[in-house]
């Protein structure tokens, strides 16, 4: 893990969160308890504030950066999937952020919301609260039915066990 301040921005970790070898940390970034950063996650706080709040989890080789007056924020019980890009956007809580998507400036997921996989959020998208989001440009599709809004709790609580495994039972191995 390489967490880097940046003259006075200096990232603030919660020692009950998980961050995995081979992340980047820089600036001014907040990351709350029970967060899990997987490996290949680069979070550059350079420009403005980067928040991650509790519960969320941000999967392999995902991208968080931002622009001036353009803060990253993350609310709570969210899953990132692998690969993804956030640059100076707002999620909700409860969502789900699916693999490959990528979240424009000024674009706000609605909580209790899904956006599907190689989706494309930009700032003009209207997106409504607890809907499948979908789509380049992304669009809510339709309400999400009860087995999937339980699918979010369920996600962000697996890979909050699965971190806590890996921070008991992970042994890196010297050849």
């Amino acid at each position: 893990m390489k967490i880097y301040s940046l003259g006075n921005k200096k990232p603030k970790i919660s020692k009950k969160s998980y961050i995995f070898e081979g992340v980047t940390i820089i600036g001014d970034v907040e990351i709350s308890e029970n967060v899990n950063i997987w490996p290949g996650v680069v979070i550059r706080g350079d420009f403005d504030k980067i928040y991650i709040g509790k519960n969320c989890n941000i999967q392999e080789n995902s991208i968080l950066h931002n622009d001036y007056n353009k803060a990253i924020i993350l609310e709570e019980n969210i899953t990132i999937g692998h690969g993804v890009i956030l640059h100076g956007c707002y999620i909700e809580k409860n969502c789900i952020i699916g693999m490959g998507t990528t979240i424009l400036d000024n674009s706000r997921i609605p909580k209790n919301c899904i956006v599907g996989a190689n989706s494309l959020v930009t700032k003009k998208s209207k997106l409504e609260e607890g809907t499948l989001i979908l789509g380049s440009p992304a669009k809510s599709i339709r309400k999400l039915i009860k087995e999937e809004r339980e699918h979010i709790e369920k996600n962000y609580k697996e890979y909050l066990d699965l971190s806590k495994k890996y921070k008991k039972e992970l042994i890196k191995e010297i050849k």
